[in-house]
């Protein structure tokens, strides 16, 4: 995780330095503070703990949860899609965005070299940490094609891998958005179509959306392609 995150934001602080994302004024909001932004990680950080923990009881009642969460997650980006379109952003905009692809591309580079170089360091094979680290935050995918061709232990690390994007991004995009905006939307990955694009969009704007949703939708289509030809 430290090896595929360090290359991905090394990768893409380098992007920003030499092509910045500007944003047109009247779409920027004002940035919280650092401490507001600090505090509102470590609420969403604190909310997945919490409902982890839960989830250890085991309660019968609680069976909905993966469903209720499909349809929540399904209600907040019909929102998203009104709030663009009321912002003034065409469909053209939203699929065909050169940012988010861009970003997308380098964050599939660094990552295949991050996991080549933790491969090294743990003395596995190099095609072996490269497969681990193409999930690009998909854990519910690399974790079960990971365990299926190299057994649970492995698998295990691919799906705590992906695990670690999500959490990290939740964590550090408020932090990240106003100053390093091509890092915040690398740093989740497949994610930013789906799970971190309210984190995204409640910390960067609007503007941020049509990125997000090509950066994460190009990182979706690469994940099982490259799983499949590294294992």
């Amino acid at each position: 995780s430290v090896m595929v995150l360090g290359c991905n934001l090394a990768g893409l602080f380098l992007y920003g330095k030499k092509y910045p994302w500007q944003v047109p004024a009247h779409k920027q909001q004002k940035p919280p503070s650092r401490l507001h932004m600090v505090l509102e990680s470590l609420q969403l950080c604190g909310v997945l703990l919490v409902g982890f923990a839960t989830g250890l009881f085991g309660w019968s009642f609680l069976a909905f949860a993966g469903a209720a969460s499909e349809y929540a997650l399904i209600f907040l980006l019909f929102l998203v899609g009104i709030q663009l379109r009321n912002s003034g952003m065409t469909l053209r905009q939203i699929l065909i965005n050169r940012r988010g692809m861009l970003v997308s591309l380098i964050v599939v580079v660094t990552s295949l070299l991050g996991g080549a170089l933790a491969a090294l360091i743990a003395g596995l094979p190099v095609k072996t940490g490269m497969a681990l680290s193409s999930g690009f935050g998909w854990y519910s995918l690399s974790g079960i094609l990971l365990t299926d061709a190299f057994g649970p232990v492995l698998g295990s690390v691919g799906f705590f891998n992906d695990l670690a994007r999500e959490i990290a991004a939740i964590m550090l995009i408020p932090l990240l958005i106003n100053r390093h905006r091509a890092a915040a939307l690398g740093l989740g990955g497949a994610t930013t179509m789906d799970f971190t694009l309210p984190v995204l969009q409640r910390s960067g704007g609007v503007a941020i959306v049509p990125a997000a949703i090509v950066h994460g939708f190009v990182l979706s289509l690469f994940a099982p392609v490259l799983i499949a030809l590294f294992t």
